[in-house]
């Protein structure tokens, strides 16, 4: 399976929750992405459904995460 994540084809070992996803996601790049903000398919995911909501193959998934510094 694949999705499309910030842009780019990759690939999704199986369906999962928008948490399960986020929690894989920040393991792999090595950040905290609790604070993310999350759109699948153009549509804002609030944090309180991500455990309702799943990414899927073919999803466009959007993950922005905002980093303080000086």
């Amino acid at each position: 399976m694949e999705i499309i994540l910030n842009g780019k084809k990759v690939p999704l070992e199986k369906e999962m929750t928008v948490s399960e996803f986020i929690e894989n996601l920040g393991k792999e790049k090595n950040m905290n992405l609790s604070g993310a903000v999350v759109l699948i398919d153009d549509a804002v995911v609030k944090k309180a459904d991500w455990d309702k909501s799943f990414v899927k193959a073919g999803a466009a998934v959007e993950v922005l995460a905002f980093v303080s510094g000086g």
